[in-house]
């Protein structure tokens, strides 16, 4: 299966992007470029978790743990190409201490958690995995939003969106948009940080193919291609490295 996603992708890559147009990249997102040529450290956060499920299907498909099928895809992908991550979640939990008074402010808890997490990784790009959903079962499509706090938010989210145009879902015609308050960590970072609604679960076909795992790998793969770029590596190494699986 993992052969099947990568390989068509790789060879889209390769007719995409030329060497040098990595480090023009970063240069544009405005992502920090140490001295020594480290790349900035991913934070991959799988939004929901334990008593907030998110988001739900007409067929029972929990937006958690679509987020965490593809939050840890993500990682591993990343890690095999040499760009560190920090994920806020690996478990199906919400990040709240258990041992203080959390009555009441689980939610608000769980958020400031992974605020903290974030804030408190140097150099680092924050990127929230979520589903989205909708009263009106038509509108499907990958889109992401982006933090105004920081002048590469914007950059990087429009890479993302792209890359999804051009790789996954070429209909798709969304536009990124700029956090308000209601999306609160996109509010309140300071650090780089989006938030990819990787699809609606709202529509009944976008839902069907969430809930297989080629789709996923696609969609983790999409993010994988797209981060890589703004962090200023390319798919060389992960190509020579990749598992055989």
């Amino acid at each position: 299966m993992f052969q099947r996603i990568i390989l068509p992708f790789l060879l889209t890559v390769s007719l995409l992007a030329g060497a040098s147009a990595v480090f023009a990249a970063r240069a544009k997102t405005g992502l920090e470029v140490a001295a020594d040529g480290a790349v900035p450290t991913v934070v991959i956060d799988a939004g929901h978790g334990g008593e907030d499920g998110g988001a739900v299907s007409a067929g029972g498909l929990l937006e958690k743990d679509v987020n965490l099928d593809i939050a840890l895809r993500l990682r591993d992908l990343l890690t095999a190409n040499g760009i560190p991550v920090v994920m806020t979640r690996t478990e199906d939990t919400l990040l709240y201490d258990k041992n203080a008074n959390y009555q009441g402010r689980k939610k608000a808890l769980d958020l400031a958690a992974r605020r903290q997490i974030a804030e408190e990784t140097p150099d680092c790009l924050f990127v929230s995995i979520h589903m989205n959903a909708y009263p009106d079962a038509r509108y499907d499509g990958l889109q992401v939003w982006y933090s105004p706090n920081h002048p590469a938010s914007a950059s990087v989210a429009e890479t993302i969106q792209r890359t999804a145009r051009e790789l996954l879902q070429p209909e798709n015609d969304r536009e990124i948009k700029a956090a308000g308050s209601s999306i609160y960590l996109l509010h309140r970072l300071t650090v780089p940080a989006v938030l990819v609604e990787c699809g609606f679960l709202s529509n009944p076909a976008e839902a069907a193919k969430l809930s297989t795992d080629d789709y996923r790998g696609q969609v983790a793969f999409t993010l994988f291609l797209a981060i890589s770029e703004v962090c200023g590596k390319t798919t060389e190494n992960f190509a020579k490295s990749a598992p055989n699986t």
